[in-house]
């Protein structure tokens, strides 16, 4: 589970800024929506981010999404020379040529099941990494395995795959992966964790991680409950592949096209097509079903579709799932149905952990979220993001204000100044 994530330096966040799953004491809805660990301390199982349009909400999961990438797969994927990929606040004299910093304090199952409190950070500029670090709670204190500067490893007894593994280590990868490559024991775990690390966002069309498991049927029954679930009467799914060769009707110039692309985009050739079954009345007696082929199908049956298997497996196995512009295409009582799935111990008795940002404020009550699980993304007249929870605000916020209602007058920032755009559009009176 996910405690607390940190950034620096990174896309729009120039200051140090934290996002944090854990609880405060406030007891509001604390039996459904924290859930808590051995040593006591409480954790959130979803959390909302809002702001106005280029507040930096999609690059708090862009800065996660690049954290777990050069975490995981730098090792392997990076080659001499090559960048790291960070990308550092663009409009301060200030940061240019500074390292973009991260860090991550989670929860992962060591090999005897028991939850390990391990924190790991680094700093990279565009070509090198600065600094790597990885911290675990052993016996209620906290051990260093090991820090690195630059290409200097000090890897201790408690990380000895570090000492094996530090000659491999490239100027422009982690540490972490390169153990992993090597059959690190401790370092694969913490791997592993950060591969059931789901990332994503509603605008993109992510379909296809839940095309793959179409074929199993278990899962194929809980997709389609799912969307029953929300209202979307799908009873089956049949597919095909289909390939670029079988597509009939076609001019020259189109089939040159399609030639190419199979050269240059490796598997391209092939791709699934999905089809919904339907049921067909005869007046009010069904009689039969009739399959659609999935781009015949709505933007928001596909939407949920695409969320089923991210969201059935988050709760299956209890890991954490971050999507960004999550309320894309979806109506509000959607949004606020899956929420709850999250929030209730009786769907979510793993303790998955859900993160969104939206622009839904119908979602925005205290009688779905506590005061610790609403964020906000606002930007300075710099460009650069702060990221805030309504616990954090400078003014004390009651636990039964309107949120909603407050949020839209202004009240908590994080909301387009809108005269200013009326301005720049030459429709200000």
């Amino acid at each position: 589970m996910i405690a607390e994530f940190t950034i620096e330096n990174f896309r729009s966040f120039k200051e140090r800024v934290t996002f944090s799953l854990i609880s405060t004491k406030d007891r509001e809805l604390s039996e459904s929506n924290t859930f808590e660990m051995d040593n006591n301390l409480k954790f959130l199982k979803s959390a909302v981010i809002y702001g106005a349009n280029a507040s930096g909400k999609s690059n708090f999961f862009n800065a996660l999404y690049f954290f777990l990438y050069f975490a995981v797969k730098s090792g392997p994927r990076k080659q001499i020379g090559d960048s790291t990929g960070t990308d550092p606040f663009a409009f301060s004299k200030q940061t240019e040529g500074q390292p973009s910093s991260f860090e991550l304090i989670f929860y992962a199952l060591d090999d005897e099941d028991k939850n390990i409190r391990y924190r790991y950070g680094f700093s990279v500029t565009e070509k090198d990494v600065i600094e790597e670090y990885l911290f675990a709670v052993y016996n209620v204190r906290e051990v260093n395995l090991f820090i690195r500067q630059r290409q200097e490893i000090i890897s201790t007894s408690y990380f000895k795959e570090g000492g094996r593994s530090k000659q491999f280590v490239r100027n422009n990868c982690s540490l972490l992966s390169v153990c992993a490559q090597n059959n690190g024991e401790i370092s694969a775990q913490i791997i592993r964790y950060f591969s059931t690390l789901e990332v994503t966002s509603g605008v993109r069309d992510f379909r296809f991680i839940t095309k793959k498991e179409l074929h199993n049927q278990e899962y194929q029954q809980d997709i389609i409950s799912f969307l029953h679930y929300a209202d979307i009467q799908i009873n089956g799914f049949k597919s095909e592949t289909r390939t670029l060769d079988s597509r009939e009707n076609e001019d020259p110039e189109l089939k040159a096209f399609l030639e190419y692309l199979k050269k240059r985009v490796p598997h391209i050739e092939k791709q699934e097509r999905v089809f919904f079954g339907h049921t067909v009345y005869n007046d009010e007696q069904p009689v039969g079903e009739k399959y659609l082929a999935e781009e015949d199908e709505s933007g928001g049956t596909i939407k949920l579709f695409s969320y089923s298997i991210p969201i059935l497996s988050a709760l299956k196995n209890g890991t954490p799932l971050f999507i960004d512009e999550f309320d894309t295409m979806l109506h509000p009582l959607i949004i606020e149905a899956i929420i709850k799935l999250f929030n209730s111990p009786a769907t979510n008795s793993r303790n998955a952990q859900l993160v969104i940002s939206c622009h839904a404020v119908n979602i925005l009550t205290n009688k779905l979220f506590r005061r610790d699980q609403i964020w906000f993304c606002e930007k300075d007249q710099f460009g650069a993001t702060d990221l805030y929870s309504l616990v954090e605000y400078k003014e004390p916020v009651r636990k039964d204000a309107s949120y909603n209602k407050n949020y839209l007058q202004g009240k908590y920032g994080a909301v387009p100044y809108i005269n200013e755009i009326l301005l720049q559009v030459g429709l200000h009176k």
